[in-house]
């Protein structure tokens, strides 16, 4: 993995491929994007992944979250929309909140956005103009949290939407007008800002990672129960994603700010504390 282009990337030293720290990173048709501080999204394709090409952004972008074919990247100005490796929206969309955290639908209709404001802002896609895509807000989760809204994920089937705050894991029901299926008070052991969530393939568990080293696992069908990891990562957690598998079993892999990878078998805590 390696830089092909001037301003910051360099393929010969340690595979640096941003002039400064990447805050996200996707993957779309085997296209990897990432975006950082120099204020760049790069596109990297092909059997080495070289990073060859980058499109200069009018802003810091600090997060990142695609669908299908549709990709939206957050800045400190607002949102651009890109559609597999091409800028479809008129520039930044700007919002009148300093938005945080984002999600996209697998069928690529509804943008998710979490707010500094405390809400949760639902877009639909309006692609009438494919050159000039426009995001338009259907509905807006009020009082659903109490402080800024850090992580969303959307549930594989796209029944479900998780979101985090510094304290709270919430779960709202899509198909049922955005009701809250877990209101905030009662996932609420995280000590410090979460910073991801992820749900397992059957969406029977949902994973909460944050800065205050914990690794939380959650189920709808047992919502008074948790499985606690503390320590998992010195300085935070930065990434949860469960895997793909061909048994009976649950892994959990996780990044943290300690430049570590983990792999967790939750299969027996799962078992054990949600039968």
């Amino acid at each position: 993995l390696g830089g092909g282009d001037e301003g910051g990337a360099d393929s010969s030293l340690m595979d640096r491929v941003q002039g400064g720290a990447i805050t996200a990173m996707v993957c779309v048709d085997g296209t990897i994007v990432s975006c950082g501080w120099d204020d760049k999204i790069r596109f990297g394709t092909g059997k080495d992944l070289v990073m060859e090409r980058s499109v200069k952004l009018e802003a810091q972008p600090n997060a990142m979250a695609k669908g299908t074919h549709l990709i939206c990247c957050l800045t400190v100005k607002g949102a651009l929309v890109l559609k597999d490796d091409e800028i479809v929206s008129d520039g930044i969309i700007s919002f009148p909140y300093n938005a945080l955290s984002v999600c996209v639908s697998a069928d690529d209709a509804t943008v998710i956005v979490g707010g500094e404001d405390c809400k949760i802002h639902i877009y639909k896609v309006d692609m009438s103009d494919p050159s000039s895509v426009v995001l338009k807000e259907d509905h807006v989760i009020e009082n659903g949290h109490l402080k800024a809204v850090h992580a969303l994920e959307l549930s594989h089937d796209g029944k479900m939407l998780a979101s985090a705050d510094v304290r709270d894991v919430c779960v709202w029901s899509v198909d049922e007008g955005w009701t809250p299926l877990v209101a905030k008070g009662r996932w609420c052991f995280h000590t410090q800002r979460i910073t991801c969530l992820a749900w397992s393939k059957d969406d029977a568990v949902l994973a909460s990672g944050g800065n205050d080293d914990s690794i939380y696992l959650w189920s709808l069908s047992k919502k008074m129960k948790r499985v606690h990891y503390p320590f998992a990562h010195r300085g935070g957690i930065s990434a949860l994603e469960f895997l793909d598998s061909s048994d009976n079993a649950t892994t959990l892999v996780s990044a943290g700010s300690d430049a570590c990878i983990c792999q967790w078998d939750v299969t027996a805590d799962i078992a054990s504390k949600f039968g």
